[in-house]
């Protein structure tokens, strides 16, 4: 097996009482800012140790939407139980987020618990093999059923982003495995978990007329002629569902952005390299010079100090080193950059030593994948999340935050890293 060595390239330890992007010299001004993060689901069975309110503890029940019912609540406030959201972590970064004035805001994916079968209310057997509907569903099937939760938690979530998208940042969602997977059927992507995507998420992929609202005072806007909404992944990449508004790409000025479903019926984890390729041929022949592609997974795992071995549903290249390699090979042919979640943590990396950056900012409110063993790196355990701002001239800056579980403490800039342009 190839071992890939990545390192946590930059950390600063200064700290600001507030956040502040500074400036771009007046000769060469910010023409595009965009943030990203993901993961911001609670788990009602085992939350971070320090998101635990002890008087909460057994006070109701918060919901499995995985068809197994409910369980004691393990001490998440009344509301996260009840919508399965790190709604304190999350707001915080959003509010954060604001400040930096991003344009855009791209979500990596698993934002809801989801995890279950969202179609009518079945009877369910074991590992999901077998389920028939409920003939006659009686009010508590339905209000019980994985259909009913997915919608509450996508309602809620969406809630919760509403004051980002109507103040000035437009907000794009990338879909993760929660979102698309059933855990009782094998960890594996369901056709009725990418409908009620689309039902959930579609008005966003995209809102032209939200969109360059948020882009007016860059004086910049969405590219509609290389803007197709049904321009989505299919045969060649081995596909059987229709991937419409789970993948796609647009432009807006020089920079090309490109959202890829990371867990497709029938593929979990790939990507869709074949379409990409086109994509970004496509993209670099019209003048792009950054490409920026966001999924769910990372490429190449995170391996922090006491981490478990890798599975196979850890990162692209453990799932399929042969497609998780050619996938990485297309991203450094265009000097683009990854962003990620799924590893609940925060790294930045340029695998195989090459140009191109992996970006994950898993860390937006989900439980931890650090416990918090010795020696693991004091970034491990922050909630994070990165800003990219990108000038006239073309530069691009990668610049990444966080604050720490106390949710009082200010934030503190992890690292800076200037991004290199397609070539």
């Amino acid at each position: 097996m190839k071992t890939i060595t990545k390192t946590l390239l930059a950390v600063s330890v200064s700290v600001a009482a507030m956040i502040y992007v500074a400036p771009a010299l007046a000769s060469d001004p910010v023409v595009l800012t965009f943030s990203t993060v993901g993961d911001s689901r609670q788990d009602p069975t085992s939350p971070d140790s320090t998101a635990i309110i002890a008087n909460q503890v057994g006070k109701g029940s918060c919901a499995i939407p995985t068809g197994t019912g409910s369980n004691a609540n393990p001490g998440l406030t009344g509301q996260d139980c009840k919508w399965l959201q790190n709604t304190a972590a999350w707001s915080r970064i959003m509010r954060s987020i604001q400040s930096q004035k991003a344009n855009l805001l791209f979500f990596n994916g698993d934002m809801i618990m989801g995890y279950g079968k969202a179609g009518v209310p079945v009877v369910t057997r074991g590992n999901g093999t077998g389920e028939t509907p409920i003939s006659s569903p009686a009010v508590s099937d339905i209000l019980g059923s994985d259909l009913m939760q997915f919608y509450q938690q996508y309602g809620f979530w969406r809630g919760t982003v509403a004051n980002l998208i109507e103040t000035g940042t437009y907000v794009v969602p990338v879909p993760g495995n929660h979102e698309t997977q059933c855990k009782r059927c094998s960890k594996k992507a369901q056709v009725e978990n990418e409908l009620a995507w689309r039902d959930n998420m579609g008005d966003l992929i995209l809102d032209t007329t939200r969109l360059n609202n948020a882009l007016s005072p860059t004086g910049l806007s969405l590219n509609t002629s290389t803007w197709n909404a049904s321009n989505a992944p299919g045969v060649a990449d081995g596909l059987t569902t229709s991937q419409t508004q789970l993948s796609y790409s647009f432009d807006i000025g020089v920079s090309h952005f490109a959202i890829i479903n990371t867990d497709p019926v029938g593929k979990d984890g790939h990507a869709p390299t074949a379409w990409l390729t086109n994509d970004f041929s496509t993209a670099f022949a019209n003048g792009s010079k950054h490409f920026f592609v966001f999924g769910h997974k990372p490429a190449f795992y995170y391996s922090y100090t006491g981490a478990a071995t890798p599975g196979t549903t850890s990162s692209l290249y453990d799932a399929d080193h042969t497609a998780g390699n050619a996938f990485w090979n297309l991203i450094t042919t265009y000097n683009a950059t990854y962003f990620s979640g799924h590893e609940h943590i925060y790294n930045v990396s340029q695998p195989n030593g090459g140009a191109s950056y992996q970006v994950i900012v898993g860390a937006g409110g989900s439980p931890f994948e650090d416990t918090g063993k010795t020696g693991t790196a004091p970034t491990d355990r922050l909630y994070s999340w990165a800003t990219v701002s990108i000038t006239q001239s073309g530069k691009a800056t990668l610049n990444t935050y966080g604050f720490d579980a106390t949710l009082t403490n200010p934030v503190v800039k992890l690292g800076s890293f200037t991004l290199p342009n397609a070539q």
